[in-house]
């Protein structure tokens, strides 16, 4: 009986330490080729080391006691991010800055911001009232006064 729990004992702690490393070295490896970097060099990994170290390790140090939970994740970590956040669709990538820059610009002068909030026709501001305003025309203040 004593064997057999030093037995589960031993495989739940052998299970950690290699999800524990598995996660350390994904983290690192990750961090190292951000941004499509090919050659890693020295200034990346002393990066590394000084800024990154100690999260990676204590995020692995958690992944490894909890690998029942840790294992299926790392395992299913392509999937899921094809799967539920569309990574490989080619339609998710960005959309077109000038596309986004005709929106914003089209809301702000829905709404009468930035550049077109100006003068209305009768020479008033025609932008939204600030709250001292608000009191000046007469509109009734909503908001829940505190006793």
């Amino acid at each position: 009986m004593v064997v057999l729990c030093l037995g589960v004992v031993a495989g739940y702690l052998l299970g950690g330490l290699l999800t524990a490393r598995a996660v350390f070295r994904r983290g690192r490896e990750r961090f190292l080729h951000r941004g499509g970097a090919q050659a890693v060099d020295a200034r990346r990994v002393r990066t590394f080391e000084r800024q990154e170290r100690q999260q990676t390790e204590a995020f692995a140090l958690c992944s490894g006691a909890l690998w029942p939970v840790a294992l299926p994740v790392l395992l299913l970590h392509r999937l899921v991010g094809t799967v539920a956040l569309d990574r490989e669709r080619p339609g998710a990538a960005r959309p077109d800055p000038g596309a986004v820059a005709a929106r914003i610009d089209e809301l702000e002068r829905e709404l009468r911001l930035g550049c077109h909030g100006g003068a209305g026709p009768d020479g008033a501001p025609s932008g939204p009232l600030l709250p001292a305003e608000r009191r000046a025309e007469g509109v009734p203040d909503r908001r829940a006064r505190s006793v």
